[in-house]
Parts: structure tokens; sequence; C-alpha cells
């Protein structure tokens, strides 16, 4: 498969950064050439953005299945990008999957030193002050005109609704609780009750979300993301990577690459970006 800048075929290594490279080139391509595709590719393609777990764990026909096309479409697919065929592509989704997050016990069991022994309370705060530190380095270089686009779009809502489940969730309820000290309407979606679309019932295309979502994206969220598209709310996708499967049609995203220590990734740049954003609204507002 042609795998764009990153110079290496699926198969050339193992390795997380490896794996995570060439997922992502798929992924950028698969976008960049989606509206050249005949109908039935898209079909694939939106499947296959929408399923990626499905990919790796299933068959051609499952595929077919879930996309509602036929098994040699998919085989199609898989060519028009280059792969052998459906089970090369497949393999690169499963390396994808098992280069995913290790449990959180394993984690950790992984801040032990190598005699076993417990390390101290002071390394673990620097370690997670280290990684806050480089998450919010790699903010700084955040794309400006993205960021003036996003503020712009949210500003001139009539309401922002706020997407934001598992990890996210926290960051999702503070940028509620900074709009509402500043007197912005706004609705909380990711409460997990269950009752999540019927929050979105009244949006239209006057309002705008942000929808926050990372590696390995929360089924959920892109369900509810999609949702919020079909009824044309205005997406602000906070995420991190051009392959993530909540970024918009009209491409307005804002990349936020969080750090970790030990497998524990920090929200620290996610936090200090949605500050960034609910205080630019409100001065926007005024």
């Amino acid at each position: 498969m042609a795998t764009g800048n990153t110079g290496r075929s699926p198969h050339a290594g193992e390795d997380t950064h490896t794996v995570t490279d060439e997922y992502d080139a798929f992924h950028q391509q698969l976008r960049a050439r989606y509206d050249g595709l005949p109908p039935r590719l898209q079909q694939i393609a939106d499947y296959i953005l929408a399923q990626p777990e499905d990919i790796a764990l299933g068959t051609v026909g499952s595929l077919a299945a879930g996309a509602k096309v036929q098994p040699s479409s998919v085989v199609r697919f898989a060519r028009t990008f280059d792969f052998n065929g459906y089970s090369e592509m497949q393999a690169l989704f499963r390396k994808k999957l098992k280069s995913r997050t290790t449990p959180y016990r394993d984690r950790v069991n992984s801040l032990h030193a190598q005699n076993g022994a417990h390390v101290g309370a002071i390394t673990i705060l620097d370690g997670f002050c280290r990684a806050a530190n480089e998450s919010l380095d790699a903010l700084r270089h955040i794309n400006p005109t993205s960021l003036e686009r996003a503020i712009g779009t949210l500003a001139a809502a009539r309401c922002i609704y706020i997407l934001g489940l598992r990890r996210s969730m926290p960051v999702a309820r503070y940028m509620s609780y900074l709009l509402t000290r500043l007197e912005i309407r706004h609705h909380v979606i990711g409460l997990e009750s269950g009752m999540e679309e019927d929050t979105m019932t009244t949006a239209t295309s006057r309002d705008a979300a942000v929808v926050i979502s990372f590696t390995d994206y929360a089924q959920r969220t892109i369900e509810l993301c999609s949702a919020l598209e079909r009824r044309r709310v205005q997406v602000v996708a906070l995420t991190d990577s051009p392959a993530s499967p909540v970024i918009p049609p009209s491409g307005l995203w804002l990349e936020v690459t969080e750090a970790d220590f030990k497998g524990f990734r920090s929200n620290a740049a996610t936090m200090v970006l949605i500050m960034a954003l609910a205080t630019s609204v409100a001065e926007r507002r005024k």
C-alpha cells in the first residue's frame, strides 16, 4: 500500500509509532480521495471511519454487510488504496488494534522499579508534570487560522453543544462550568445517560458543537457526532489526528496531542485549550 509520506510499507515494522504513522497516512489518503470515490466505495469508507475495530476483527463478508455493499466492492476498495487485497488492509487495522493502550493495572505495575520496589511519589509527580509540560509545549504550535475559525464559529452560534465521553468527560464538564460562568448558552451531551440524542432535538444549523475525542475514539462519541452533523450543527473537533473519525466535513478541527507518563495521558493541553476557547468566545460576543 502507498502510505503517503511515511516511506514504509504496512509490513515494515511493528512499533507503536510506525503503526500509528501508517494508519494515519491511510486515513489521510482516504479523506483526500473521498470525494472522487464511486458511491459504493464511499459507503465502505464511511463504514471504515465509523467502525475501525470491525475491520480488524471481521471478514470481507462482515464488512460488506456492514457497509451494505457486495464483497467484491470491498476487495476493489482495498486495491484502490494499493493493498494487495482485503487481508493486507485488515493487517494494518489489526496492528493498530494491538498497539492500543494497555489496561490501567498494567500501567500501574509499570511504575515499579526493575527490582519491584515502589517508586517515590515525588518521582511519579515529576513524571506527570513533565508530560503536562510536553503537552502544553505542543499546544503552543496550534494552527492559528484554525483556532480563529473555531472561535468565530462558536461565537456566532445560538447555542454551543459540548460532547466528550470517557477521558474527555472532565474536559466537557469544565467547559460547561466556564460557559455557565460566562453566561453563554450551551448544552452538555456527554452525560452517558442513554438520552444523549434527546439533548440535541432542537439543534440546528444555527448552533455549533465542540466535540472532544482522542485515540481510541469512543464509538458513542462518533455516533453522536454524526447525529450532530445530520442536524447540520457546525462541529469544532478537538482531537489528536487528521485520521480522527470526529473531524467534520468542513475540516474544522484543532489538534491536541497529550503526552503520557507510563501510559497515563495528561489532559493538561485540552483543559488549557478549552479555557482559551471559552474566554475568547466571551470576548468576541461583547
